[in-house]
């Protein structure tokens, strides 16, 4: 199994991060059928700026790069949120790195991610992931992640 760590992302590596993110958040709406494409880049550059307006500085916000030895595997996003009577993690966002998928650095991220959940002495990870990601599905489930609720959609498309 991979072992990474994580350390805190700069403010260098959140500005890359976040001109890759928004396009991908932007697409990944979209090819869910979540957002429509017209407006869709302007939408996701609209929710970061609301949900990071500091960056890597806003409070209750943490952002790390994930590494394996000198080499970065990944990043992973989560904030502090109220929920019931205490607090949780959100996990916003979770990514290996495209040409390391398939190694086993998706499970390490997760972990790596639950340790520092427990550390910072909240008691439970939520999160939202597409219908249509069945490998981020698959991972979360084999984690021991459930389904809290499900949103469905159809497309009806024009009427005849």
């Amino acid at each position: 199994m991979a072992d990474v760590r994580l350390d805190p992302m700069t403010s260098a590596e959140y500005a890359e991060y976040h001109r890759n993110a928004v396009l991908a958040y932007a697409e990944a709406h979209v090819s869910a059928k979540s957002w429509p494409a017209d407006g869709a880049g302007q939408r996701a550059v609209d929710e970061y700026a609301a949900l990071l307006p500091e960056g890597v500085a806003t409070p209750g916000h943490h952002l790390y790069v994930a590494r394996d030895g000198d080499q970065r595997v990944g990043m992973v996003w989560f904030a502090e949120r109220p929920h019931g009577a205490g607090r949780v993690a959100y996990l916003y966002d979770i990514q290996v790195d495209a040409d390391l998928r398939g190694r086993g650095y998706g499970d390490a991220l997760m972990r790596a991610l639950e340790h520092e959940v427990r550390s910072a002495g909240l008691k439970a990870v939520r999160l939202q992931v597409f219908g249509n990601n069945s490998v981020a599905r698959s991972l979360y489930r084999k984690l021991g992640y459930v389904e809290t609720n499900v949103v469905m959609a159809k497309d009806l498309g024009p009427r005849t």
